[in-house]
């Protein structure tokens, strides 16, 4: 065989053992990455599958900070399934460093509210510059008896904070969002151009989409909540960002752990009124033949604006395995602007090289 031909096939040599990885049939083994691949196994700097689940990436210094959920084997998603928040970090949004768990639930001293919890979802972290504090959020479900309501029939949003991007983060207590006794679904932390924080959430019962302004210490809420006008019912998973003036909302229909459609909404001011977009989704996911109608298999989780480069967006998602969630997959594509319409087109494999 020519040596050309080896060479291209090494990027299948090296998806092949990280497929081995994740499934535990193999040892881990170091891997490089030189391009993303969505919907691929994705290993870490170790060999080992990143296991960092309903994310968000931050922005730190010239470094990238991956925080997601630490998902724990053997369990699903209707057990306690996690062991708290890790963080990996990266120069070039695809080798990844595991930095290891910086908000545990195990710790001998951890807050009873963590070691309690039912399920930990769906981390966000924002930087408060003018404070020089890291603000770490979390969908906290309380054990299934409290009130008398299975786990995540009720939610809180728990916040810890640190000095340090790699913590560890200290838990500082909890608030429910929109001050009834259903608490909070999915939802999102943005934070403006003039550094106040906003939190947009999933409204229990009804599902829609409410958003607050958070105290100058981003621990709790002040004033009243409100409705997102133009925003569908039942729309979560929300991911915003800013471009042009304008505030883009990336989110899902309800459909439990099963895929759907995205939904994209646009509005001059966070606070809306939003006009909904079509679909931004394009193409087909050749690994498990799903489109538009499913988003590729995955759901919105963030949306990142690539530092030094010009109008970059990456679409972020999970993919969903609620049987063996320490499994889950991950999609990252880029987003492009039709006029003002932003469009997510499925591609096998890309780089940074996509953007100006």
């Amino acid at each position: 065989m020519k040596f050309d031909s080896i060479r291209s096939i090494i990027p299948q040599i090296l998806l092949g053992v990280s497929a081995l990885v994740m499934t535990g049939s193999a040892e881990p083994i170091p891997t490089a990455h030189t391009e993303f691949r969505p919907g691929q196994p994705w290993p870490d700097s170790r060999g080992v599958h990143i296991n960092a689940h309903g994310f968000c990436l931050l922005d730190f210094e010239g470094r990238h900070y991956w925080y997601g959920a630490h998902k724990i084997e053997g369990k699903t998603e209707d057990e306690k399934n996690e062991a708290g928040v890790r963080c990996y970090v990266s120069d070039d949004l695809m080798n990844w460093q595991d930095q290891g768990l910086v908000l545990s639930v195990f710790e001998k001293d951890a807050h009873p509210d963590l070691k309690d919890a039912f399920i930990l979802d769906r981390p966000k972290v924002i930087y408060q510059e003018a404070t020089k504090t890291f603000l770490l959020y979390f969908k906290l479900y309380p054990p299934k008896s409290k009130g008398g309501k299975s786990g995540k029939d009720y939610a809180w949003v728990g916040v810890a904070t640190s000095a340090k991007p790699l913590g560890p983060f200290e838990y500082k207590g909890y608030f429910l969002g929109n001050h009834d006794k259903f608490g909070t679904g999915d939802f999102a932390i943005f934070q403006d151009e003039d550094g106040s924080i906003h939190h947009i959430a999933v409204r229990k019962p009804d599902k829609a989409l409410i958003l607050g302004r958070l105290s100058e210490d981003g621990l709790k809420p002040v004033g009243e909540y409100k409705v997102l006008e133009g925003v569908t019912i039942k729309t979560e998973a929300p991911a915003f960002f800013r471009r042009n003036g304008k505030v883009y909302l990336l989110g899902s229909g309800t459909s439990g752990w099963a895929p759907n459609p995205a939904r994209m909404f646009v509005a001059d001011q966070l606070a809306g009124p939003y006009k909904e977009l079509p679909n931004p989704c394009r193409g087909v996911n050749p690994i498990n033949q799903l489109g538009p109608d499913k988003t590729f298999g995955g759901q919105s989780t963030f949306v990142y604006p690539v530092a030094g480069r010009k109008d970059a967006w990456i679409a972020m998602f999970d993919i969903n395995k609620p049987e063996d969630p320490i499994r889950a997959g991950y999609i990252w594509l880029p987003i492009e602007f039709e006029g003002e319409h932003p469009v997510i087109r499925w591609r096998d494999q890309w780089d940074l090289s996509v953007f100006p």
